[in-house]
């Protein structure tokens, strides 16, 4: 992975932050106007108040995959639990979402498969990432993995920048000081109509929220993530 491909850019939309504090909720774009055909929720566990909050929000309904759970904890009509994993393959127990994404072109996608995003991401097209109009993935141990952020950055612009702070130190991969873990949001390209300015805004931000309370926040001021 070249630390290049993580470049961060100045978001010309506000922010907001979808789901409850600390772990399980992420910052988003509150992209104006947008339409979201539906809502892709990829792992889960026992925390459904991003999937919640977003659907109440963008009045949106959400298919929600998540393999190791019986059950959805969640009285919310708008969504719709599905015992899956997400994977390469078609199988009675899990997913690769070709035929949810190859019928429809304005997707919301929000993903924490605990490492098994890196591999799916690498068999989608670009044609097929395309479809999603804004992406938050949780990333788990990205270093060896050469053509995943490459593949994004062709459809997508990385807007917004969190680091899980459940592992720590940074490391040092290529010359710069990366996360094992961490929160990336995309927007699609067809929503950015001029020319955008490196990040400035020290990181974490007022918005963001440490994972695990009993770990100290980690703060980076460096690039790719933060131009000063």
């Amino acid at each position: 992975m070249n630390p290049i491909d993580l470049t961060l850019y100045e978001s010309p939309y506000d922010k907001i932050r979808v789901g409850k504090n600390n772990d399980g909720g992420y910052v988003i774009i509150d992209i104006p106007n947008v339409t979201y055909d539906f809502f892709i929720s990829a792992g889960i566990s026992d925390d459904s108040s991003f999937e919640e909050h977003f659907c109440d929000k963008y009045k949106t309904d959400c298919l929600a995959f998540d393999g190791t759970i019986d059950f959805l904890n969640s009285s919310n009509e708008r969504i719709r639990f599905i015992k899956k994993n997400i994977g390469l393959n078609n199988t009675s127990t899990e997913t690769n979402l070709f035929d949810l994404i190859d019928g429809n072109d304005n997707i919301f996608l929000k993903m924490d498969i605990e490492g098994f995003e890196n591999n799916w991401l690498q068999i989608l097209t670009s044609e097929q990432l395309n479809k999603f109009n804004q992406m938050v993935i949780e990333f788990h141990f990205v270093y060896d993995f050469e053509n995943v952020f490459d593949k994004i950055n062709k459809t997508h612009t990385l807007l917004h920048f969190h680091v899980n702070n459940c592992c720590q130190p940074l490391k040092n991969h290529k010359g710069v000081d990366i996360p094992d873990v961490f929160e990336c949001t995309f927007i699609n390209k067809k929503f950015i109509n001029n020319e955008l300015n490196l990040n400035k805004e020290i990181l974490p931000t007022p918005i963001d929220m440490v994972n695990v309370l009993s770990h100290p926040n980690v703060i980076i001021n460096h690039p790719p993530f933060v131009n000063l």
